[in-house]
């Protein structure tokens, strides 16, 4: 069966989408309470607005977003061969909130080569056991020897740093994830613009009825 106008979908159009936003933006007097007396008087201007709007939105509802077009390493790392999502995810700024995070990734990657991942973990494993057995000497001799349990105490804190330090290396995001809030973001860019456009479109369409 095919499909129909409705249900069609295609890749979005990075620039497109730049275009209907600034569009959006340049109404942004259009839907002023204040000047609503004015626009009563100008039926050919709202309707032509209320019109675009429409059509605009609907060009919207069209476009999609797709998960496997997204690929964190072309987006930070690559200025070519970007699909027009990414250029789409680019033009938002929101999306650099995560270059730190892929960073962390890159240092990961080469620290894995001169420093195994299996390494760290069994060092970390070490670190964990010595803090407990250090835990263990303050709740038994070191409530009747003061001096032993102030070493001990100091001990777990100076562990308890190196720990966290080998674990923070452990816990680096994945590419994946990266991939996932970068679509969240573009999804989430497009449901700002559409919100827009709605509301101007409620609001042109009220004009229009005190027109009539």
């Amino acid at each position: 069966m095919a499909k129909t106008k409705s249900t069609l979908k295609k890749n979005i159009n990075a620039m497109r989408v730049q275009a209907i936003e600034n569009y959006d933006l340049s109404l942004g007097m259009l839907v002023n309470p204040n000047i609503k007396q004015q626009l009563v008087l100008n039926p050919i201007g709202v309707s032509v607005a209320l019109t675009t709007l429409k059509e605009l939105r609907e060009e919207l509802e069209n476009y999609e977003i797709k998960l496997n077009e997204i690929d964190c390493n072309r987006i930070f790392y690559s200025t070519e061969s970007l699909t027009e999502t990414e250029v789409f995810i680019r033009s938002i700024n929101s999306y650099l909130n995560y270059r730190n995070d892929y960073t962390r990734i890159i240092q990961t990657k080469e620290l894995d080569r001169d420093f195994p991942r299996e390494q760290r973990k069994k060092i970390a494993d070490g670190l964990e056991k010595e803090i407990k057995g250090e835990y263990k000497k303050i709740e038994t001799v070191g409530k009747i020897n003061k001096n032993l349990r102030r070493a001990s105490e100091a001990r777990v804190e100076a562990l308890g740093v190196e720990l966290r330090d080998i674990l923070s290396t452990l816990e680096a995001p994945t590419e994946e994830y990266i991939n996932n809030m970068l679509y969240i973001i573009a999804e989430s860019k497009i449901k700002e613009i559409k919100s827009r456009l709605d509301s101007k479109i409620a609001y042109l369409g009220s004009v229009m009825e005190d027109i009539a």
